[in-house]
């Protein structure tokens, strides 16, 4: 009975541990556009930062946690920032098309598993290759050989006949500048006069874990930037919030989360209230790069730069003007990682248009946002977005 307890206990802890790696994800992910496994997985950006007491908000002369330091029998990691582990599996999972149990056993650090061990070799590896052969850049990483598969596909594929005649490409029509493509989404989604007569928005709604199980979720919005999401399982709470100044994480049960200092400065970003009318200023470049087809729409492609981060790819739907998905990626010890943001069912609230799906997707995982109403220029108790320890 107590080892069923104690095993019962660390599955909780792990559970834990990936809904706060994803829940940051998944608030930081809505950045700039619209309302923001197991269902116990929320969202990340920038580095994919896991937010538990290991990952506690660095400050100067704060010294940042190694993973060895954190977690038990870590071998070929040693060093790496405890934060960057979990969404260095991630990398690795998505590669491989696996989940966690391909390598793991319960508890993790456990080597019980022949799978583990290769994941060892195959990691100084490719460690190795990058260090002697492209100068310590992330040009290999598992991903380049398995594709998504357990094993690496090493023969070439037969099917294609590159001696046939290539057909000409269609003509291209001419597309509108970056200008027009922006000012033509701001006008699609209402328009920035109808956008400043609200002040505050609140969405009910709910989550949609990556097992299809849907649990409730609301998210609160003040202007100029305040925001907080909560997220209710059945036996837990998770709330992450910004309050103009601060960020914040917490738990009904685990109580306050001090988020790391990346992960900070993208959520105050996404606090921003009129981010929809305001891109050009929170983009350095904008660069039109083309046109690529979503599902059965044709999209114009801009490239944008953020004031820091990486370069991100934003869709926007060539009949209706809408945002319709935004590209970007993360840089892990492995390589760079994909997350994709998909925005759809807009709907008219209050001469407004917001996007009542929102469908986050990353190797291996997808998840989402199901809204089912919004209300504008409703009361929202600001004391709600100050820190637990900050309220009366």
């Amino acid at each position: 009975m107590r080892k069923a307890k104690l095993i019962e206990a660390k599955a909780h802890t792990s559970l834990k541990r990936r809904f706060w790696f994803l829940l940051i994800v998944f608030c930081l992910t809505s950045a700039g556009f619209g309302a923001i496994g197991k269902s116990g997985v929320t969202a990340t950006t920038e580095k994919l930062i896991l937010s538990d007491p290991s990952c506690a908000q660095q400050t100067a002369g704060q010294q940042i946690k190694t993973a060895e330091q954190v977690y038990k029998n870590i071998q070929v990691f040693t060093g790496l920032p405890a934060s960057e582990l979990e969404p260095t599996m991630a990398f690795i999972s998505g590669s491989l098309g696996v989940k966690c149990n391909h390598c793991h056993t319960n508890p993790f650090e456990k080597d019980d598993k022949p799978a583990k061990q290769t994941a060892r070799q195959m990691i100084r590896m490719v460690f190795a290759l990058n260090k002697g052969s492209f100068n310590g850049a992330k040009t290999v990483s598992c991903y380049t050989c398995h594709r998504g598969k357990p094993q690496p596909v090493s023969v070439p594929a037969v099917g294609q006949n590159l001696w046939q005649p290539s057909p000409a490409p269609p003509k291209e029509s001419p597309v509108p500048g970056v200008d027009e493509i922006l000012d033509r989404y701001t006008q699609a989604l209402g328009g920035a006069q109808a956008f400043q007569k609200v002040t505050t928005r609140v969405a009910k709604g709910s989550r949609i874990g990556a097992d299809g199980v849907l649990v409730p979720e609301d998210v609160y919005q003040r202007a100029p930037n305040k925001s907080l999401t909560v997220t209710t399982y059945p036996d837990v709470a998770f709330s992450v919030g910004f309050n103009g100044i601060t960020g914040w994480g917490n738990s009904s049960k685990g109580g306050p989360r001090e988020l790391p200092g990346p992960v900070l400065a993208q959520l105050k970003s996404d606090s921003e209230f009129y981010k929809e009318i305001k891109t050009k200023e929170l983009y350095r470049t904008l660069t039109l790069i083309g046109k690529a087809n979503i599902g059965d729409r044709e999209a114009y492609v801009i490239e944008a730069t953020p004031l820091s981060g990486n370069p991100e790819k934003l869709y926007f739907d060539a009949r209706t003007g809408l945002l319709v998905r935004r590209y970007m990626e993360s840089e892990t010890i492995l390589g760079m990682f994909p997350l994709q943001t998909d925005y759809e069912d807009y709907r008219e609230v209050d001469g407004i248009k917001q996007p009542f799906l929102i469908r986050w997707s990353m190797p291996g995982r997808s998840w989402g946002r199901k809204i089912a109403e919004i209300k504008q220029n409703v009361v929202v108790d600001d004391g709600q977005f100050n820190p637990p320890s900050s309220k009366p």
